[in-house]
């Protein structure tokens, strides 16, 4: 099922990304195959765990005691309402300059980071000069009066071991960065001179122009783009948020006595001053120490007098078409209801949206969700809020309809109203509001660590707007919506406030409109589109439907948690509790991490799951068919903290569960139940087969880059099918296929099985031995299958063309060392490239991109595999031919060929020391540990000490080591090459270069 739905419970602080430590692992005799699992219809996430709440612009606060000591210049101040798990220290100080600086002691933070925001963004670009704005922030980084090499601060970021980035948004610009403790002065010193003393030079003005045109080229056919820049057509003109945000050649340019220069350094003295900023700074540091280096490095920021807030007109204007038909480039159809609501980020405290988000959202049995789903209309439903676009903010509904579903499309559109309409004339339900309540509290006190530089990003953009004393608190509810609220915004879902786009390559129901429709291009991202007015026959529709509705509200949700104890336990690696005739049960009792959570991971393995590309689309259609089948059952689940994740790879499929510890043996123990109990009706498998069909069409319309990285592994890896190949193979099976298949699978299998968490030894023997009592009698032992590397001919190239509909050329240049193919681990050669990546990235980024300007996407990707290191360079570019981009990565390859034998030992140092630092990174939350974890289970011969290995063998790497090696290397001794392309190979290097072409059926490279 396809899951288009914004949660209602992501009101919450950012969390750490999972298993930041990756390249160590060996991935040879994975349980799970290498590709992205399919996904369940509920979040795939440990659910304490919530989505960055910096894009979501609802959250509130709940009061303690703490007492908030009003803000004056140079003093300190501590900031109360911290979660319960939180084991951070927040002190906010006001600089002389007027400037708001939060710091954050971090005793866990291995990485130091800072964010500042400023409050400037797409409203505040001029009329005749769209995207300047985004631009600005580009030009940022392109060199300072104390540095004034352009890619002096990237690099130093890059080979201290850090990240940073920046974007722009409505109203707001935020930089941000990460890097290892020693560097994070040097940084900050980088850092604040792109506020003090920026250069703006006429030479890079003018060339990177071109990067932000490649930037909006490349998502020229990125149907989020199209279709949100549609819908623009339908608002207010004279409201910014209508207007084209990323900037093109054709909006920033030179104007008559106006030139690009003077209107970067305009937007820049008018915005970026103190009064308008806020900066975050996280780090193991004690706060009095983090504050002498904001005085030191960003007193200097000018201050200035803020200008009165600026008001806009409403987004909807009257006697303006209010319904949108929009032609999609891939075979995908969606229905859209947008209202205009009154703008809601002073509700933090009380979020009264999320009362509509709960109920039109819900996919619970007799929902909205559950009745078009049920009638084979829809593949998935959403619901969310916006942020505020001045005064106005607008609350969505977005609906994912089957091919059904668009030609039923006025049933979808009655349910839709009579929801909306059984909505409005209900009493409002204190139960929805107090659950919220509860939910909120529950979550935010048990919440997982926030990264530094994750939070560093999302507290700097709510300093900006929200009080001290709110700073924390605002990430959650301080207490229930007041019912007058809620009614407020009820009434606020009206036709007149009521915008419907349809997105579809299908018919598009002109009994909607009141005339013929006329078709006309979007200017920017050429979407072709019709706008009308409303029908007599839509207007019934939203206004008559409450007779036909069959929707019931949700009841309680009995999922949330009673207990929230944590047990005394912190075992140091994994091992087996339970052990039969081919069952096998791990555990990990850990409690360390001090939140009620678990997870649990349960693997059946049977023979021929994915040996071919019909098994491989069983195992899918299997995985697909039971998410179906139990998301209305697992969303009250999900919404109390509670995930699941079902998904099919190559040894046969994974139930995993996650979230709080109480309740979840019980749970999976049911989602056992129902997979083993589960059958597919003809309809049900027929509308799966048919959107798999669509997926997989769709494959090649996603990001030329993404697709380019996807074919390498693909062409590289054994019994690896392409999506030709599982388009062919999908036409033809039958329902009865997919009986045999799973029949087959049930009969004769193999479990292994891990908890770990907040669970205790016995707790986890207990669920084993009820899993185990199941299945006894067909349970066969079984040996995973090992997923394997091609070989690979020693000095060889290649090259292969792979499907995409992007007009963009993209070129990924691929160096493999095949020296370790019959080596178990290759961990030292890994190494190797991982240092190569470290020490090549910031000059590949500044020469192909900054200084040829050859695209918007460029970088130095370590793609290693199993036992295969793998160095790739990657460059997408709109502009520039094939055979340019590949010339240009080769003469950079034999710069760097000649340079980097001649390394020094300060610099050899500084890229292993980076190297060195991630791998040394310790877990922060329970999922960091459990993924890889699970990984080694997965082995015939597990080693949870692969992380000790991989440090102990980069700290033996000598800077003599590694110039032997790039001698090696880069100079082709025994490593092949392969170029994967989306445009024709040029016939000019297969001439000069031999250039071989292959592909993924070859049983060899």
């Amino acid at each position: 099922m396809i899951n288009i739905r914004k949660k209602v419970a992501t009101y919450y602080l950012p969390l750490a990304a999972l298993a930041s430590f990756s390249i160590q692992a060996d991935t040879s005799y994975l349980i799970e195959n290498n590709t992205t699992p399919e996904i369940s219809n509920h979040m795939n996430q440990d659910n304490t765990s919530f989505k960055a709440a910096q894009e979501s612009n609802q959250a509130s606060p709940q009061q303690t005691n703490s007492s908030v000591v009003e803000v004056t210049n140079d003093q300190i101040i501590n900031i109360p309402n911290k979660s319960l798990t939180d084991k951070n220290d927040y002190h906010l100080i006001t600089l002389t300059n007027n400037l708001k600086v939060l710091l954050v002691s971090d005793p866990q933070a291995e990485r130091f980071a800072a964010s500042l925001s400023v409050n400037v963004g797409n409203f505040q670009d001029p009329d005749n000069q769209q995207g300047l704005a985004h631009f600005l922030e580009h030009m940022l980084f392109l060199g300072t009066k104390k540095y004034p090499e352009a890619g002096n601060y990237q690099s130093y970021i890059n080979t201290h071991g850090g990240s940073h980035n920046a974007y722009t948004s409505t109203d707001t610009t935020n930089f941000y960065f990460d890097i290892k403790p020693t560097a994070y002065e040097g940084a900050l010193d980088r850092f604040s001179q792109f506020f003090t003393a920026p250069l703006f030079s006429e030479p890079l003005t003018q060339r990177e122009k071109n990067a932000v045109d490649s930037e909006y080229k490349a998502k020229l056919k990125d149907e989020s783009r199209r279709n949100n820049q549609a819908l623009k057509t339908l608002l207010n003109p004279k409201h910014p948020y209508s207007h084209f945000t990323v900037g093109s050649l054709d909006t920033l340019k030179d104007r008559p006595n106006n030139p690009l220069r003077k209107q970067l350094l305009k937007l820049y003295e008018e915005n970026y001053f103190s009064e308008n900023m806020a900066l975050v700074m996280v780090a193991n540091l004690p706060y009095n120490q983090m504050a002498t280096l904001a005085r030191q490095y960003f007193s200097n920021i000018p201050s200035k007098k803020p200008e009165a807030e600026k008001h806009y007109p409403a987004l909807i204007q009257k006697d303006k078409p209010q319904l949108q038909f929009v032609r999609s480039l891939i075979d995908n159809s969606t229905l859209s209801f947008y209202y205009q609501i009154d703008a809601q980020n002073k509700n933090y405290k009380t979020q009264p949206t999320r009362y509509l988000s709960y109920i039109l959202g819900n996919e619970n049995k007799g929902s909205l969700y559950s009745s078009l789903k049920s009638e084979g209309l829809i593949n998935g439903i959403s619901a969310s809020t916006s942020a505020d676009y001045g005064d106005n903010a607008l609350f969505t509904v977005r609906i994912a309809l089957t091919d059904e579903g668009i030609r039923k499309i006025d049933t979808v559109a009655k349910h839709f109203f009579a929801t909306v309409s059984t909505l409005k004339s209900s009493p409002i339900n204190s139960m929805y509001l107090q659950e919220g309540l509860k939910l909120s509290q529950l979550m935010f006190n048990n919440q997982s660590y926030v990264d530094p530089q994750s939070l560093a990003r999302s507290l700097s953009t709510r300093i900006l707007k929200t009080p001290p004393e709110d700073i924390l608190s605002c990430y959650r509810l301080e207490s229930a919506a007041d019912k007058k609220q809620v009614r407020n915004l009820l009434k606020q879902l009206s036709q007149e406030n009521l915008l419907v786009q349809i997105t579809s390559n299908h018919e598009f129901p002109e009994s909607w409109t009141e005339k013929k429709p006329t078709w006309q291009t979007e200017p920017w991202y050429q979407s072709k589109y019709s706008n009308n007015n409303f029908s007599q026959l839509f207007l019934d529709i939203i206004n008559l439907s409450v007779k036909s509705t069959q929707v019931s509200l949700p009841e309680k949700n009995t999922f949330i948690p009673e207990s929230l104890d944590l047990i005394d336990k912190k075992d140091t690696t994994p091992s087996i509790i339970f052990q039969k005739k081919g069952f096998t049960y791990w555990n990990k009792s850990d409690s360390s991490f001090g939140k009620p959570t678990a997870m649990n991971f349960l693997a059946i393995r049977f023979a021929d799951a994915a040996d071919t590309p019909e098994h491989t689309l069983l195992n899918r259609l299997w995985s697909r068919l039971f998410n179906d089948s139990v998301s209305e059952s697992t969303y009250a689940p999900y919404v109390a903290g509670l995930g699941y994740a079902f998904y099919p790879h190559a040894n046969g499929v994974t139930l995993r569960t996650s979230g709080y510890s109480d309740k979840q043996n019980t749970y999976i123990t049911w989602l056992v139940d129902q997979l083993f109990l589960f059958r597919p009706t003809p309809e049900r498998f027929e509308q799966t087969k048919t959107q798999l069909e669509k997926d997989l069409s769709n494959q090649k319309s996603r990001q030329a880059y993404s697709n380019a990285s996807s074919a390498l592994s693909i062409l590289i890896t054994k019994n690896s099918f392409t999506t030709k190949q599982l388009e062919d193979a999908l036409a033809q099976l039958t329902l009865e296929d997919l009986r045999e298949y799973t029949k087959k699978a049930r009969e004769h299998f193999d479990i292994v099985g891990y908890s770990t968490g907040n669970l205790t030894k016995e707790q986890a023997e207990k669920l084993a031995d009820s899993i185990y009592q199941r299945f006894s009698d067909r349970l066969t032992p079984r040996e995973p299958l090992e997923i394997e590397t091609k070989n690979l001919t020693t000095q060889k190239k290649y090259h292969y063309q792979f499907e995409s509909t992007s007009d963009d050329k993209v070129i990924l240049y691929a160096l493999i060392d095949t020296s370790t193919q019959a080596t178990k681990k290759a961990i030292t050669e890994k190494a190797y490239f991982s240092i190569l990546r470290k020490l090549i990235s910031s000059p590949f980024y500044q020469e192909l991109r900054t200084n040829q300007q050859l695209g918007y996407i460029v970088g130095a990707q370590d793609l290693s595999i199993r036992n295969t290191p793998i160095l790739g360079l990657l460059v997408q570019s709109p502009n520039n031919n094939s055979l340019t981009i590949i010339h240009s990565i080769e003469d950079f390859l034999k710069e760097q060929s000649n340079r980097l034998p001649n390394i020094s030992e300060k610099d050899f140092l500084q890229a292993k020391n980076a190297l060195l630092s991630e791998l040394k990174m310790t877990a922060k939350n329970l999922s960091d540990n459990a993924l890889n974890e699970w990984h080694q289970i997965a082995k015939p011969d597990p080693d949870f000490l692969t992380r000790e290995e991989w440090i102990n063998n980069v700290e033996k790497i000598q800077r003599e080591d590694f110039i032997a090696f790039i001698n090696s290397k880069l100079q082709s001794t025994d490593t092949t090459k392969i170029i994967i392309h989306n445009k024709a190979f040029p016939q000019e290097l297969i001439e000069q270069q031999d250039w071989r072409e292959t592909s993924p059926n070859s049983p060899n490279l």
